[in-house]
C-alpha cells in the first residue's frame, strides 16, 4: 500500500503532465501551475522513467506529445475527473446532501397534513437524498430505531416509553385530539355529544397489542365515565376503522383532522373527552448521519 506522501507525488505527477500536454511548453506549464521550471522538469522525466516510454517530443520551442503520450493524457484527464467526481461526493456525504433516509410512516403521519407536505419540500430540496418510507405500525417503528432499520420514526408520544428514551432523541411535530367516528345517519349526527351518550354504542377499538398505550389510553377514559365500552372490533388503522363506522357496524375514536375523513363518516367532538396524543419524530442518539441530521432538521 503506497503511503500517503508517495500518493500525493503520484497525483503530483499526473498534474504536472497533464499541464505541460496542455501548454505544449514547460516554461508556460511551470507558470501555470506556479512552481519551478526545473523542478516540472524533472517531475515529467521521473514519470518516463517510471513508465518506461517517452511521453513528449522534444522541440525547439516547446515539446509535443508523443503517441503514448496521447494515450496516456486520455487515461490521465479520465482518472482526474473521477477523482474529483470522488471528492465532490464524498464532500455531499459529508454534509449530508447525498444518501439514504430511512423513515418508519404510518396512517398517523399521513393524517397530519404539514407532514407529507414537509417531506415533500425535503425530496425537492435534496434531490440526491434517497429518502425512504417504510409502512409500518408505531411499535415497530420504536423497535426499528433501536434495532438500527429505521433512521427516523413519526409516532405518538404514548408509543415510546422511558426506557425507549435512553437511546432515542425526539421533537414534537404536532397535536392530534381525540374524537368520535359516526356514520352520518347515526342519531347523534347532529347534536353536542359527551361520553355518556357513548355508553351504550358498539365501538370499534383500535387493537390492543400492536398498540397497548393508545388501546388503554381510550378504555381509561370510557370507564372514567362510567361504562365498559362495548367492543365489537378491533381495527389495526384508521383506515379500517372509518371503513366500518361508514358502512354502520359502530363508533370509533379517531384523531382529529382536517381532511374529509371518508364518504359517510362524521368525526364529532365529544365535549367531556380530554384525550390528546402529541405526535413526535423520533431517531437514535447514536451515530446519525448528516443525511439523517438535514432531515432532522427539514422537519422540525
Amino acid at each position: 500500500m503506497p503511503s500517503r506522501y508517495q500518493l500525493a507525488m503520484e497525483l503530483r505527477h499526473l498534474r504536472y503532465f497533464q499541464a505541460v500536454a496542455r501548454e505544449e511548453h514547460f516554461g508556460r506549464a511551470a507558470q501555470t501551475i506556479r512552481v519551478a521550471q526545473p523542478a516540472l522538469t524533472r517531475q515529467v522525466r521521473d514519470l518516463e522513467d517510471e513508465l518506461g516510454v517517452q511521453l513528449f517530443e522534444r522541440l525547439p520551442r516547446g515539446v509535443r506529445l508523443s503517441p503514448a503520450g496521447r494515450a496516456f493524457l486520455e487515461d490521465t484527464n479520465a482518472l482526474l475527473e473521477k477523482l474529483q467526481r470522488s471528492v465532490a461526493r464524498a464532500k455531499s456525504y459529508a454534509t449530508g446532501h447525498v444518501g439514504t433516509v430511512q423513515i418508519g410512516f404510518s396512517e398517523i403521519a399521513s393524517r397530519h397534513p404539514e407532514i407529507p407536505a414537509k417531506l415533500l419540500r425535503f425530496r425537492l430540496d435534496e434531490p440526491k437524498v434517497e429518502l425512504n418510507l417504510l409502512p409500518m405500525s408505531s411499535r415497530s417503528q420504536i423497535d426499528g430505531l433501536r434495532n438500527g432499520t429505521v433512521d427516523a420514526a413519526i409516532v405518538y408520544d404514548i408509543h415510546f416509553s422511558e426506557e425507549d428514551l435512553g437511546a432515542l432523541e425526539h421533537c414534537e411535530l404536532g397535536v392530534s385530539d381525540i374524537v368520535i367516528a359516526i356514520n352520518e345517519d347515526h342519531p347523534l349526527a347532529q347534536r353536542p355529544i359527551r361520553m355518556r351518550d357513548l355508553a351504550e354504542e358498539r365501538f370499534l377499538f383500535p387493537a390492543r397489542k400492536p398498540q397497548p398505550r393508545y388501546f388503554d389510553r381510550l378504555m381509561q377514559a370510557c370507564l372514567a365515565n362510567g361504562f365498559s365500552p362495548n367492543i365489537v372490533q378491533e381495527t389495526a388503522t384508521d383506515s379500517i376503522l372509518l371503513s366500518l363506522v361508514a358502512v354502520g357496524m359502530g363508533v370509533g375514536f379517531t384523531q382529529q383532522t382536517r381532511q374529509v375523513p371518508r364518504q359517510g363518516v362524521l368525526l364529532r367532538e365529544v365535549e367531556d373527552l380530554d384525550v390528546s396524543f402529541r405526535l413526535h419524530l423520533v431517531w437514535r442518539k447514536s451515530d446519525p448521519s448528516p443525511a439523517v441530521l438535514r432531515f432532522i432538521s427539514a422537519m422540525k
